[in-house]
């Protein structure tokens, strides 16, 4: 139900940094998908993983993350917040 719930979430970040973030979604119910998530580590969905420009890993949560928290945390990283 967590991932029906971040839906709106991820689009409105996907559409808002789209000059500013490579956004990524995986449907973990394709076959495909769930081995790269396996390779991310992703344990449960949602989960969102933040990788830097070289491809290390910056940040992870599990679970629904609200749009407030991640503009901080993106903020936070020296990413520029999109004014909405």
């Amino acid at each position: 139900m967590g991932c029906v719930l971040s839906k709106p979430i991820v689009n409105g970040i996907e559409q808002d940094y789209q000059n500013k973030l490579r956004v990524v979604h995986l449907d973990a119910r394709d076959a495909e998908n769930r081995a790269i998530a396996a390779q991310i580590g992703v344990k449960m969905t949602p989960t969102y993983v933040l990788f830097d420009a070289n491809g290390t890993e910056v940040w992870r949560s599990m679970g629904t993350v609200n749009r407030p928290q991640f503009d901080t945390l993106v903020a936070g990283l020296g990413v520029e917040v999109p004014n909405k």
